[in-house]
């Protein structure tokens, strides 16, 4: 499995997780793994965020099952 899949595979794992005890397990390891994360989005990112969730509201595009949206990571976003 390559680094990508590993990624995914725990990102779709992590988001099974309902208990807040184990969430916080969790994100204490990954706390001691990745201590800072830059969450800023720029002005830009912001924009497109803005652009695709009113596309997604307005009915002009579908969302994609876990196992399109892995598809899709791994061949970079073509579609």
């Amino acid at each position: 499995m390559d680094i990508a899949s590993k990624k995914l595979d725990l990102m779709h794992r992590l988001m099974l997780i309902w208990d807040e005890a184990a969430l916080q397990r969790v994100a204490k390891a990954i706390e001691t793994e990745v201590p800072e994360v830059e969450d800023d989005f720029t002005d830009d990112e912001v924009a497109e965020l803005e652009r695709r969730r009113a596309r997604y509201l307005s009915g002009e595009s579908k969302p994609h099952s876990v196992e399109e949206s892995m598809r899709l990571a791994r061949e970079g976003g073509k579609r």
